[in-house]
């Protein structure tokens, strides 16, 4: 069997590349989004629930498209306590609001009042409310995870598939995809 014959019936292993990639995505996803929704859960049924004294929305220009960087907050923990912290799981829409650290503009998402939730053993640990219900209701990432997984597992299954019709095109056994060669450069 000639080298390019025998290359021929592998290039179905190319598809592995994508298949990993995609499958590498979707877990990404997933425990970046099951991070978020159980932090949000606890928060809001565990945590505590304060508003904001100040806030300050730093937007920042990345690759030519502006988003809030961070939102730092001040707030009253436990009626005694002065707590500076940095909001986690933030959305990084800027609302219209320009470059810069600023007090967010009315009506925006992060305009005062803002209510937060937070640990009591850990107030730096604070979620927006808004941010927290949001994330416990999102249902889409979650599904964009899962379809990253499953395409990425279906493109596997798939070259599978093609590895077997190209083994036995050769006259192999259908899991002796590469059986052959190795048996040739081993004499």
């Amino acid at each position: 069997m000639s080298r390019e014959n025998e290359s021929r019936g592998r290039w179905p292993t190319w598809i592995a590349l994508p298949a990993v990639v995609l499958i590498v995505l979707g877990v990404l996803v997933l425990v970046d989004v099951s991070s978020r929704q159980r932090l949000s859960r606890e928060l809001l049924d565990y945590g505590i629930e304060t508003v904001a004294d100040s806030v300050q929305v730093e937007v920042t220009g990345g690759a030519g498209r502006p988003a809030i960087g961070e939102v730092r907050v001040d707030f009253t923990a436990g009626g005694v306590d002065r707590i500076r912290t940095n909001l986690d799981h933030i959305q990084g829409d800027r609302q219209g609001m320009p470059e810069g650290v600023q007090t967010p503009a009315p009506g925006t998402r992060y305009a005062p009042p803002l209510h937060l939730v937070y640990r009591q053993s850990e107030p730096t640990k604070a979620l927006a409310r808004v941010d927290a219900e949001k994330w416990v209701a999102d249902k889409n990432t979650s599904r964009l995870g899962l379809g990253l997984v499953g395409s990425g597992l279906a493109l596997v299954l798939l070259a599978m598939l093609l590895l077997t019709i190209g083994a036995r095109r050769r006259g192999l056994a259908w899991w002796q995809w590469y059986a052959e060669t190795h048996a040739k450069h081993r004499k």
